[in-house]
Parts: structure tokens; sequence; C-alpha cells
């Protein structure tokens, strides 16, 4: 979205000819955004379109927006602090707001590929805490990296199909999880093909780590376990912080 709102929405050939009307431009393209990423997800549809398919409607409405801004009169408050013009009368000032704004979030990780929703644990937590939609992302990651052969994914995936808890119960493919973390050699799944009770969980073996915190990246093949441990417990794996006094329970 950050790179949305610098990219397309300052782009001249299709925003607005006024500091006014690129700012009614950006205010929109963030609405629309936030609207979408709430529609598409109620539809069950990839909520990563939301940042764009508002863009040909913004661009299609710049004539009406451009039409607004001239009906407000000759003269706007954008005017009277000096800022009409291609660029504003302080276009420096403005760089320097958001050279300032980006190494805030340079600093605080919110920049880079580290965020605090790339991490497993987060979602489930959110979840036990009964926040709006974080169950059905944790099912969502979870299924995901169960498709990556994640044998502790596919297991905690047949759980909660299982138990109906956080999500619908479906025991056939509880037992298509099961049977696929039996076949990624994750020793609980095979426990739980066998129709244990209640359901066998242990947390994450090192293989399953080194897909779980890619965070979309590199995979992590050749970590050493010690950075897989530290990185794990960066992630919020309380298991994996300190010295290793529950590795056996992997």
């Amino acid at each position: 979205m950050f790179l949305g709102l610098h990219l397309l929405i300052t782009d001249p050939s299709t925003s607005p000819r006024t500091p006014l009307g690129r700012l009614a431009f950006g205010v929109l393209y963030g609405v629309g955004v936030f609207v979408l990423y709430g529609v598409l997800g109620a539809l069950g549809l990839p909520t990563f379109y939301d940042k764009l398919l508002c863009v040909p409607l913004l661009n299609l409405s710049v004539p009406l927006i451009d039409r607004g801004v001239a009906a407000l009169g000759e003269r706007t408050w954008l005017d009277r602090l000096g800022l009409s013009g291609p660029l504003g009368g302080f276009n420096l000032a403005h760089m320097g707001v958001w050279a300032v704004l980006f190494t805030a979030l340079a600093l605080t990780g919110r920049a880079d590929g580290r965020h605090p929703g790339d991490s497993l644990p987060f979602w489930m937590r959110a979840c036990e805490a009964g926040r709006t939609g974080a169950c059905e992302r944790l099912i969502q990651l979870e299924t995901t990296y169960c498709g990556d052969n994640s044998g502790w994914a596919c297991n905690e995936l047949g759980v909660h199909l299982l138990e109906g808890r956080i999500t619908s119960a479906d025991p056939a493919r509880a037992r298509e999880s099961f049977a696929r973390a039996c076949e990624a050699r994750y020793q609980p799944g095979c426990l739980n093909v066998l129709a244990s009770s209640p359901a066998v969980r242990t947390d994450p073996r090192p293989l399953d780590l080194r897909l779980l915190l890619r965070e979309g990246g590199r995979n992590l093949i050749a970590l050493s376990e010690p950075d897989l441990d530290a990185r794990a417990c960066d992630h919020g794996w309380a298991f994996a912080c300190g010295a290793g006094t529950q590795v056996a329970g992997r």
C-alpha cells in the first residue's frame, strides 16, 4: 500500500492535476484498499488484489475529482498555505516528512519483510483471543504450510478439523491431514491416524521450523539449529527460547 501511494497515486499521467485533487485521490485509494480487503475476505477471494482493483476505478474518476476541486473555487486552503502548483511550494518539506516517516518505519521493522503478522504464533494467540478473522487466517496458513509438506502443520490442521472448535468439523479431511502428516514422518500424525483420543500434538520439529519461519522468502535448510531456535524464539515460539529444554517435544 505504501508503494502504491508512491508509485501509482503520484503518477502525473493518471492522477489529478491539483494538490487538493491528489490529496483526495490518495485518501480514496486508502479507503478503497480497506473496503476491498473486507469485501474480498468476506467472499473468500485472495485479499492481495485489494491494492490493485481500486486503481482503474480511481483513474477513471480523475476528471470528476478535478471538476469537484474546481467547483470549490479558485483559492482553496492549500492555496492559502502556499501548497499550490505542480509540486507545491514546500516540496522539500514534503520530501523531508516522508524521509523521516520512512526512516521511522525502517527502524521499527515496519518497512521490511519482518512483521508480527509473519509469525504463526501471532495468529494462534489472536485466534485464542477471539480476534476477528484470526482463526480463518490460522487455518489458511496451516493449510498452506501443510501443502509445503510440514508434518506439524498438517497435524495441527487435522486437529482443528477434528475438534471443530475454530472451524467447521470435518472428520474426513482431518484424517487426510493426519495421513499427510504421517507421510511427512511426523509421529503424532501417525498416532492420530489410528484414532488417538485426545489427538496428539507436539512442538514443531526443526524441519518444520525451516518451513514455518521463511516469511515468504528463501528456504532455511542451511540455517544452523541454534540460529533456527533464535529465529523461532523471535517469532514467538516459546519452546525455542533459552536452553533447549523442550527439544524433546519436537
